[in-house]
């Protein structure tokens, strides 16, 4: 009995004592303002891909960083079937950004990829595919800010 009170009074000591912290809580947070100085590449890639950038730059920010930003989507066929018709597709995006800080530059490029079936509606793709864009772009711009947040 003793040793049950003992055990559960060590628990509670060793669970209230734990502090959960993310691990990239602090990198993902912007400390600096970015500007785009150029933008080139796929449209509609790098208009999903500059808002995601805007919505985690600080505006009254001390520090700014200016970015170039160049783009390249292509949609590839994976598969097809047996009559040649296509089955599969891959989307890829490559971005490669400039980015000058402090007066150093710096050169980097992300790649992504996703693969998707073709669907028999060709308007419902054309949809699928702009909401694909949109999560590549997501996802790349959420690694450059982490690239950004922890470049000195």
């Amino acid at each position: 009995m003793l040793k049950n009170k003992i055990l559960i009074i060590f628990t509670m000591i060793f669970l209230t004592s734990c502090e959960y912290k993310p691990i990239y809580s602090e990198a993902n947070k912007t400390r600096f303002e970015i500007l785009i100085t150029k933008i080139s590449g796929d449209k509609s890639v790098n208009k999903f891909l500059v808002e995601n950038i805007k919505r985690n730059s600080q505006k009254e920010s001390s520090e700014t960083i200016n970015i170039e930003i160049n783009t390249q989507y292509t949609k590839i066929i994976v598969a097809k079937d047996t009559a040649g018709n296509v089955t599969d597709y891959q989307a890829q995006a490559i971005t490669s950004f400039l980015i000058n800080k402090n007066q150093t530059s710096k050169t980097f490029t992300v790649k992504e990829k996703f693969n998707f079936q073709k669907l028999s509606d060709k308007y419902e793709e054309k949809g699928y595919e702009k909401n694909i864009k949109k999560n590549l772009a997501a996802s790349i711009a959420q690694k450059l800010i982490f690239r950004l947040s922890i470049v000195e």
